[in-house]
């Protein structure tokens, strides 16, 4: 069989027993034969002649009609046999299968003719030829039938779109199971003589199943939209041009899958995504995808997919939705409220300023990011996210909460008793003029608005200062003072109780500002340590210094000068790094 390993076009026939002569038709053509394959050879187009025939014989059929063919087809083509079982009990249909798929090699193109032999023969041949096309890279250009009449032309039918539907079939099928459109834009695209709006179909398929499987909502929504405009051209494709059986059902099919996705109105353009609005619908079409994510089990997908969805629902909730994918200015702020629910419920004596609804959030809220962040690197950590049981619990306790809030829960999620707003940490020493300093940096800050609370770490002797330093500043806000009993020589216990005294005002503050210069070093190292918890509750929190470049003796004669503010983080720095 080396020679037919050489050939690169095949043509598969079957041979019965007692053949008569018919006059055969195709494409307008009209030839007389003994023989279908013989017909078949005169009547295929000049381009596309096969190089060899195979002929699947029953061993009578080898003795009586074998002769034949190899005589008409003498000194034209180069004809083989295959002795073939007749196939007549079930041992006989495996050998069957076994000796077509053996005898035809990879990666050929293919014609078949199945109009002699047995009835089951047919269908014998077409389940091989599937099984070629699919796992042997067999390229199948034709499959012919010729419907014998004695008195009449016997037309050969055109049999390939019955072996293209169960490609098609197969392709929905991995898509509603997998959510890939990938083997379905192989059949549309695949050849590169495909028509430019085959190509187009099958461009648009793979970007469909690229965003599914990626977990890209807006892209997936914005492809699916496509792919319902591309209805009617796809009709055309493969009703007209490819002539596949049941077209319709199998587009109806295709357009349920992907209608859920769709955005809910068209978008088009260079920004397309600003155009997109932040809505209960939209939420609960992404709430779909997450959803459908897991049913196909890409957890992993699902699962950063959900993180992002935490995210805009409580841009939603907060009516944040303006610059809803602005991460800079609108998801961080977000993310840090979520944060801050997660660190309040880990801290005992703060835990009672969350309602029982956010202590469930928070919960969800942490166990979903670490399972995020694992799976975002690909477990490069101890645990076997594939097979610990805890992590399957984790997802558990994960899915079960998310059934609650893709629903859209209207809870509360202001936290505690916090004004909320600019919360400013600053020492104030000797000289009260660093925390007046310190309140005209934060006022002559066009982007933000006035100190909401003023947190001051201060002694005994310089606690008497606040009230004159504040009023110079025009502050008239809530203060509180966060007095050290030794602020030249208490330890880590004097930082750690101005710390917890801190933390009822960290909380629900919008931003905190601390200044870490002015007074004792101790209070330098207590500032440094309440930035460091506001960072904790995920606020978003900037350190500055003051500079004050006159001498001694002026700072000491006029104190109510205001120093240069010098800021130690940057806008991105204020909030806990995002992973």
């Amino acid at each position: 069989m080396n020679s037919v390993e050489q050939s690169g076009h095949l043509m598969l026939t079957a041979l019965g027993m007692g053949p008569g002569k018919a006059r055969y038709t195709l494409n307008g053509k009209e030839v007389e034969a003994d023989l279908a394959p013989v017909a078949l050879v005169e009547l295929l187009p000049e381009e596309e002649p096969p190089d060899r025939v195979l002929a699947l014989c029953t061993p009578e059929a080898k003795n009586e009609t074998w002769p034949k063919l190899e005589k008409l087809l003498q000194g034209r083509l180069c004809v083989e046999p295959v002795e073939v079982p007749a196939g007549d009990d079930e041992d006989s249909i495996g050998k069957f299968l076994e000796a077509v798929t053996r005898a035809v090699p990879r990666d050929v193109d293919l014609t078949v003719d199945v109009t002699h032999g047995y009835r089951h023969f047919s269908f014998l041949t077409y389940v091989s030829v599937l099984y070629l096309a699919a796992l042997r890279g067999v390229r199948v250009r034709g499959a012919y039938y010729g419907l014998l009449n004695r008195d009449a032309p016997s037309p050969f039918l055109d049999l390939r779109p019955l072996l293209e539907l169960p490609r098609w079939v197969h392709a929905l099928e991995v898509l509603g199971e997998t959510g890939s459109a990938l083997p379905m834009a192989e059949l549309l695209g695949a050849d590169s003589q495909a028509a430019p709006v085959a190509r187009d179909i099958s461009r648009d398929l793979r970007r469909l199943s690229e965003a599914y499987l990626s977990g890209l909502p807006l892209e997936l929504g914005l492809q699916a939209r496509k792919m319902g405009e591309r209805n009617k051209p796809l009709r055309r494709l493969l009703r007209d041009e490819r002539r596949l059986p049941l077209e319709r059902e199998l587009r109806d099919q295709l357009a349920g899958i992907i209608r859920p996705f769709e955005l809910g109105a068209p978008v088009s353009g260079q920004g397309w995504k600003n155009d997109i609005a932040l809505s209960e619908g939209e939420l609960l079409r992404q709430a779909y995808i997450i959803d459908d994510l897991l049913g196909h089990g890409h957890t992993a997908t699902a699962l950063r997919l959900m993180n992002e969805w935490t995210v805009s629902w409580v841009i939603w909730r907060q009516r944040l939705d303006a610059e809803w994918l602005n991460y800079g200015k609108v998801r961080k702020r977000a993310e840090n409220l979520l944060g801050a629910i997660v660190a309040l419920r880990k801290t005992p004596d703060l835990s009672d300023a969350l309602t029982e609804e956010q202590r469930s959030l928070g919960a969800f809220w942490d166990e979903l990011r670490a399972l995020r962040n694992g799976y975002a690197h690909h477990g490069m950590r101890r645990q076997d996210l594939a097979n610990d049981k805890d992590i399957k619990g984790e997802v558990t306790r994960v899915l079960g909460y998310w059934k609650t809030l893709k629903s859209l829960p209207g809870f509360s999620l202001s936290l505690g008793d916090s004004p909320g707003g600019l919360v400013l940490v600053s020492p104030i020493g000797l000289r009260p003029g660093v925390l007046f300093s310190a309140m005209m940096a934060c006022q002559a800050d066009e982007n933000r608005e006035e100190p909401a609370t003023c947190l001051i770490i201060c002694s005994r002797k310089s606690e008497d200062k606040i009230d004159e330093a504040l009023k110079q500043a025009g502050y008239g806000g809530r203060f509180e003072p966060l007095l050290l009993e030794d602020a030249f020589g208490g330890g880590r216990e004097e930082i750690e109780r101005l710390v917890k005294d801190a933390r009822e005002h960290l909380i629900g503050a919008d931003e905190v500002a601390v200044n870490v210069t002015g007074g004792t070093t101790l209070m330098g190292l207590a500032a440094e340590a309440i930035a460091s918890e506001a960072r904790r509750f995920a606020r978003p929190t900037r350190r500055f210094g003051l500079i004050d470049r006159r001498p001694t003796e002026q700072q000491d004669a006029d104190p109510y000068q205001a120093g240069e503010p010098f800021w130690l983080d940057g806008p991105e720095d204020d909030d806990a790094n995002r992973d």
